[in-house]
């Protein structure tokens, strides 16, 4: 046994909430709503209390409806979607002033639910205590359309509810579970939000010490077990390789690359003959469109990533022989990937393996090898890791594309708008990257600001103040639509989109070969549309906070605003027109453009130093 001191943050309380409303929906039962769902727990002021009055305390986060369906419960807090757990506090007053504060113990609400009184208490006698690992939120972002900065606030509150000394699932309901599916998705976000490094460190060491002997991660972390496969496991190899690129933490690497190996030495003893690793059953889950999929594909893309991050991390760690075995392992998948699962013309095709599913299943689907699958997430995913040539991905961008701009058939058969988000947990992680990977910004911009189900958008039109499990969690027509109980709302998954907003909306990404941003790339990406006609925002980094900003101009031109940190340096890749005409800090500027071939933009290429940078496009 080893022991060592704690590596994250310790849990702290960050924020006081007042209550904001108060609702008695039967006699004696007051509803505080904190306007917030939020994780912690409550300060209660009792006034010239009576001594042995029992108090009971509920919470949850949310309300049943004023709707036929929900008539004997109206107003009531709903707790079917937290399950089995226990979330109630009683206390026993022991008479006179005083303070009701729970200890050792944390709960996940919007609304607490308080019995026993006679009489309510006034709202200033109730606030909650915002608990976290996360110290701040030290990044930022906003733009032109309130409701995608709606979303981003909303993304900043599952990143704090979520991050409690474990990266959990959801923290009302009875899992509460460091599920490696989700971290794995979000922590590229997550690194560009807030610093947290050290959290991420000790997660990877959660992992390695719920391994199994043969090598396989877990897909719930510290608990061990679960029941996810190659899309959860491989968190134990993207979560410390995003946390590296971030922060430049070579060490994180060094104690985590044994494990990585023998993750990989797992996955491909799962292989079929075709080489295709057979370990699931989890694919792109609550996709609406995920009974299309063959999920052996989405296995293999990350298979093929988790060689490409080895690989890297073996030349890194100067292990070149073992660099090369993997290098010629990735290039093997690769070829393997095109034959199987892309027709001469980059569609993507089915394997005909037959798998396992969870969730829905459509009987009547022709899943022969071959067969066409054309979904979201299957060109999405591999498009965003990086798997495929230029040339092959322009094709399956074009793809992409048309599978957004379509209506698409979801799982009950409802026929969905254009630009509708197809994709579950795993595919949005890559949907709007794997657009602007290949210039496709405007569509990118098309899906973040559409308001329809589904959509980013759709759950703060509903009133969300976090990201929920569902994009349909709750709306104003249908309630809870029938999944009471499968339903969180404080579920950060779908919160990913906002790597976008700092890699390619504001355009700060990290530079190949370099690591911690004391090198960076800023690439910002306006919205050609004009849907949103400004953004800006920033991050924290190692060697200081990065800002970058954009606005349309009248005269149809963009104008760009950048800050680079001391002691740091940029390379500029400013997407334009061949014709366009640039000013540099108030003064005629004619730098180098060059063509580049993937997005097909003309670009302007500067390398700059550090400093504040103000450039006009026309």
């Amino acid at each position: 046994m080893k022991l060592t001191g704690q590596l994250d943050p310790q849990v702290k309380i960050h924020w006081q909430l007042p209550a904001k409303e108060l609702f008695e929906p039967r006699a004696k039962v007051y509803v505080y709503d904190m306007g917030q769902n939020m994780v912690g727990f409550p300060s209660i002021k009792i006034k010239n209390g009576k001594a042995g009055t029992k108090i009971r305390l509920r919470y949850a986060e949310m309300r049943y409806p004023d709707m036929e369906e929900y008539a004997e419960n109206k107003g009531m807090i709903m707790l079917e979607n937290i399950r089995a757990a226990l979330a109630q506090d009683i206390y026993i007053l022991k008479g006179g002033d005083e303070v009701i504060q729970p200890r050792f113990t944390f709960h996940g609400y919007r609304y607490m639910e308080v019995t026993g009184l006679d009489a309510p208490l006034p709202l200033e006698a109730v606030s909650g205590n915002v608990l976290s690992s996360v110290d701040a939120i030290d990044s930022s972002f906003s733009s032109s359309d309130s409701l995608v900065n709606k979303l981003w606030e909303n993304i900043t509150w599952s990143l704090r509810s979520n991050f409690l000394s474990i990266p959990t699932d959801t923290p009302a309901r009875n899992e509460r579970m460091g599920w490696s599916g989700d971290i794995s998705v979000f922590s590229k976000t997550a690194t560009y939000m807030a610093s947290v490094n050290n959290f991420l460190r000790r997660h990877a060491l959660a992992m390695r010490e719920t391994q199994s002997e043969q090598g396989r991660f877990p897909d719930v972390a510290p608990m061990g077990g679960g029941f996810g496969g190659t899309l959860w496991g491989s968190a134990g190899i993207v979560v410390p390789w995003e946390t590296y690129q971030q922060y430049g933490d070579i060490d994180l690497l060094k104690e985590h690359y044994p494990a990585m190996k023998k993750y990989l030495a797992f996955l491909q003893s799962k292989e079929n003959e075709l080489g295709i690793p057979l370990e699931g059953p989890l694919g792109d889950w609550l996709s609406p469109e995920g009974y299309k999929n063959d999920d052996t594909l989405l296995w293999m893309a990350y298979y093929i990533y988790d060689l490409d991050i080895l690989q890297k991390t073996a030349t890194l760690l100067r292990l070149p022989e073992e660099a090369s075995v993997f290098e010629t392992q990735l290039q093997r998948k690769k070829a393997i990937f095109n034959r199987v699962y892309l027709a001469a013309n980059a569609q993507s095709i089915r394997s005909g393996i037959q798998t396992r599913k969870m969730g829905v299943v459509d009987a009547s689907l022709d899943t022969s090898a071959g067969t066409l699958m054309d979904t979201q997430a299957s060109y999405a995913i591999p498009l965003n890791l990086g798997i495929v040539s230029d040339e092959t991905g322009k094709q399956m961008a074009t793809h992409l594309v048309q599978a957004i701009q379509r209506e698409n058939k979801d799982e009950l058969g409802v026929m969905r708008a254009p630009y509708s988000l197809m994709t579950g947990f795993i595919g949005t992680a890559s949907i709007n990257g794997a657009l602007s990977r290949y210039g496709k910004d405007a569509v990118a911009y098309g899906l973040l600001t559409h308001r329809s189900y589904p959509s980013w958008l759709y759950p703060v039109v509903n009133g969300a103040t976090t990201i929920w499990e569902r994009l349909n969690s709750y709306t104003h027509e249908n309630g809870f639509g029938g999944n009471n109980s499968m339903n969180s709302f404080n579920h950060y998954s779908f919160g990913s989109v906002a790597g976008w907003m700092y890699e390619y909306s504001l355009g700060i990404q990290r530079a190949p070969n370099a690591t911690g941003f004391q090198h960076f790339i800023l690439n910002p990406r306006v919205d050609p549309e004009r849907r949103i006609t400004h953004a800006e925002g920033s991050i924290t980094t190692p060697y200081g906070v990065i800002a970058s900003g954009w606005k349309a101009t009248s005269s149809g031109g963009w104008d760009h605003q950048f800050e680079i940190p001391a002691n740091t340096t940029a390379t500029l890749k400013l997407p334009i027109n061949k014709k366009s005409k640039l000013q540099l800090n108030g003064r005629r500027w004619q730098p180098k453009k060059e063509w580049d071939a993937r997005t097909e933009y003309y670009q302007v290429i500067a390398d700059l130093p550090s400093g504040k940078y103000h450039i006009t496009v026309e």
